[in-house]
Formats: C-alpha cells, sequence, structure tokens
C-alpha cells in the first residue's frame, strides 16, 4: 500500500478530513491492483512497496520532503523531473531531521537513491488516489446502517455537496490521474535514459517505454507519424495493434531480413537503442561501408537508403495502425478506416517501389525478400528476352547469307556497294 497515512491523503487533496484511511484501504488495493500495476510490472511494484515502508520507517513522512529537482532539471524546466513532485517547505530543502537518537539532530543529506524513489511514490500516491476517487465517489457519499439501509452522508460545519460539484469532482479527479499516469511513464523514460535505477525491474512490465523489435520504439517516434498528442498511455496501448500490423502487412512484404534490419537501423539512428546497430548482419554493413559513414556517437552506420525506406515504412504503419483504432464517432468510423487503410496501402506500394529501385544500396538484407525474388526475375526474363532477339537476328542474317551465296558488306551505304567478283 502506497498510502498509510492521513498526511498523505491531506497533500493529495487538502479538503479532505477522513482520519481513518484504514477504512480506505479497501479502494486504494483495488486502484493499485488494477490501475497501477499494470503500469509499473508486478516486480517493481513490490519493489516500491518495499521501499515505501522502508523511507516512511527513515523519514517518518515522505510528503514532507522537499524534493529537489534533478540538475538537469533546473537547467531545462521541460524535463520530466521539473514538475513531477510537489514540493513543500516544510522543512529544509533537500535535508531531513533523524528520528532516531543514534544520530546528531541536525540536518542531513538526503540519498540521491531516496530522492528519486520518493519521487516515484509520490506519482504512484497520485494516480493511486484520484483514480479512487473518480471510480468511488459515488459510493463515498453515500453509506449503509443496519437496519436504516441506504443513507446520504453529511457532516457538521459542512454542506452536502450538489450534483453539478460532485459532477466536477469526478471529472476533476479523472483529469488528475491522467496525468499522473504520463508523469508516471515520462519519469520512468527518463529513469531508463538515465540513472536507470529502476529500469531493470520496469523492463519486465508491459508499459515498459521501448520496444527494440518495433518500427515505432517509443511514444515520441509514433507521435511523428500518428496523432496521440503525447501521451505514453495511448501508445502503450497501441503497442499490441502496432506489432500486428507490421507482422501482418508490412513483413510479407518487405521481407523478414530486410525488415529486421531496417528496425535494427532504426534503434541506432533515433538513439534508443544504438547499441543493437550492431546486431544488423555483417554482410549488410559492409555493402553499405562503401557509401555510409559513422556518426559520431551513435554506433551507427548513417545510409540515405535506410533513412528513406524507414520513413516509408513507418508512414504506411502508421496508417494501418490509424485503421483499427475505435475512438472515432460511430458515424465516421468506418470512413475513416476505409481511408486509413487506402493511405497506408499506396504507402506500402510506394515503399516497394523504393526497394525495388534501391537494392543494391540496401546490401545484403534484400536478398532473398519477395520484391528482390521479383525484381531479379523481371531482370532475368529481360535477359532472356534480349538474347532471343539477338539469337534470332543472328540466325536470321545467317539464313539471308546462305540463300544469297554471297556476304554482304554493310559497311557503306547499299548505293556505294562495291562490284561483286567473279
Amino acid at each position: 500500500m502506497f498510502i498509510t497515512q492521513q498526511s498523505e491523503i491531506v497533500s493529495l487533496m487538502p479538503t479532505a478530513r477522513w482520519d481513518r484511511p484504514s477504512q480506505l484501504f479497501g479502494y486504494l488495493e483495488e486502484e493499485e491492483r488494477v490501475a497501477l500495476e499494470p503500469l509499473l510490472g508486478t516486480a517493481l511494484y513490490e519493489h516500491l512497496c518495499n521501499e515505501y515502508e522502508r523511507l516512511k520507517g527513515i523519514y517518518v513522512d515522505i510528503t514532507a520532503m522537499s524534493v529537489k529537482p534533478t540538475k538537469q532539471a533546473e537547467e531545462n524546466p521541460g524535463t520530466p523531473h521539473a514538475d513531477v513532485t510537489e514540493r513543500l517547505d516544510q522543512i529544509q530543502a533537500g535535508m531531513f531531521k533523524p528520528t532516531y537518537d543514534k544520530l546528531p539532530k541536525e540536518y542531513m543529506p538526503v540519498p540521491d537513491a531516496d530522492m528519486n524513489a520518493i519521487r516515484l511514490l509520490r506519482i504512484c500516491q497520485q494516480i493511486e488516489w484520484y483514480k479512487m476517487l473518480s471510480h468511488k465517489a459515488g459510493l463515498l457519499t453515500v453509506s449503509f446502517n443496519e437496519g436504516g439501509g441506504m443513507n446520504m452522508i453529511s457532516a457538521d460545519g459542512y454542506e452536502p455537496a450538489d450534483d453539478k460539484r460532485m459532477e466536477r469532482v469526478v471529472k476533476d479527479a479523472y483529469m488528475s490521474a491522467g496525468r499522473a499516469v504520463d508523469s508516471l511513464l515520462l519519469f520512468l523514460e527518463a529513469d531508463a535514459k538515465g540513472t536507470r535505477q529502476f529500469t531493470e525491474l520496469w523492463q519486465q512490465a508491459d508499459a515498459y517505454y521501448l520496444h527494440k523489435d518495433l518500427l515505432f520504439q517509443t511514444a515520441r517516434i509514433l507521435n511523428e507519424y500518428l496523432d496521440i498528442k503525447g501521451e505514453r498511455l495511448a501508445y502503450v496501448s497501441l503497442v499490441r495493434d502496432i506489432r500486428f500490423c507490421q507482422n501482418t502487412y508490412l513483413k510479407p512484404r518487405v521481407g523478414g531480413s530486410l525488415l529486421k534490419s531496417v528496425v535494427a537501423y532504426a534503434n541506432g539512428a533515433d538513439g534508443t537503442a544504438a547499441q543493437d546497430a550492431a546486431d544488423i548482419s555483417d554482410s549488410s554493413s559492409d555493402s553499405s561501408s562503401s557509401s555510409s559513414s559513422d556518426d559520431e556517437g551513435t554506433g551507427y552506420r548513417a545510409n540515405e537508403a535506410y533513412d528513406e525506406l524507414l520513413s516509408l515504412l513507418r508512414t504506411a504503419l502508421a496508417f494501418y495502425v490509424e485503421s483499427r483504432r475505435t475512438e472515432l464517432s460511430p458515424v465516421r468510423d468506418k470512413l475513416a478506416r476505409r481511408d486509413s487503410m487506402t493511405d497506408a496501402q499506396q504507402a506500402m506500394a510506394e515503399a516497394c517501389e523504393f526497394i525495388g529501385e534501391n537494392l543494391d544500396a540496401l546490401g545484403e538484407a534484400a536478398v532473398g525478400t519477395p520484391i528482390y525474388v521479383q525484381v531479379r526475375a523481371r531482370e532475368e526474363q529481360a535477359r532472356e528476352a534480349a538474347d532471343n532477339a539477338r539469337s534470332t537476328k543472328e540466325r536470321r542474317c545467317k539464313a539471308a547469307m546462305e540463300q544469297s551465296g554471297k556476304k554482304l558488306f554493310t559497311g557503306f551505304p547499299a548505293t556505294h556497294r562495291t562490284p561483286e567478283r567473279k
């Protein structure tokens, strides 16, 4: 449980006057299981439960911590660490007083690992509380009494909230929960690119931000081709559709080896997994080395053909994924899906045409793919047709000479031929 004290509830909702948090444990536990654990993964969730008890034993109240942003966040306010935690001024910034007698009663520095854990736990508390409030607000306004049935809850000094205010509370709680979920994914994504304190455990969750086997490895890349409003949770919900479309529509047309090579190149080109760019086959790297150069600090070889093909395949994949989305209105849903599928097929045709025209630049990774087989078959047919035409011409010329019994001199026009020798 990430919420066990009244001070934690008040920090999330200052107007709350719930003196017995244990009465809410059932609702909070449900939200942890349904909404929070799938995002964190079981391994990271259990680790944070242990961290919560440990930190609470050291600092007593983690809401009283004035969690300072990292140095990177101070320099760049746009980073995820800049505004994910509520900063309180109850104690000296970044310091705490030990609660046990063995240490001197003076402010001690807070370790960076504890800071990050507290920051992450605070985001989890926001998700847990606001999700519970948006789902259970109606249940919290009534009570069951023995013999009295269902009754309205009221308190001295407070007026019962009307329907309009109740609706506003539910809406605000729902929006706050959504923002907290996005903050959680942003925080863990930043951690995976930086200190990697929680990455090893988070990699086991479905919501892990990096999918190296897809053309859209992250939400940021997907948002460039498909409008998801930058929401990480929307990307998580589309990962299965992305993988389905990539394996169903792209792989049979492009070929498994070439698609795998393009995905590996994308990991290096986007800087999300540069170390995985080495997975590209050695033969593919050798074939592109003559026309490519190493980019500093990226670990991959820049290749114009791969850059263009990556853009074309991502465009086609985005339209295929768009054709499977169901958020549209029922009236527009059928037409929008049909238009998206038409655009996807057109983009896929352009990608296939580009592959056929740049087989040599794509290297050995394109050898054996369906497009390679088709292009080479057409080239072989063209060569056979040319050879047949040449043979036919030679055969006809030979037959004409045999019929006339003389060798024609074709070096001059017909009017200037030399006299025949007797």
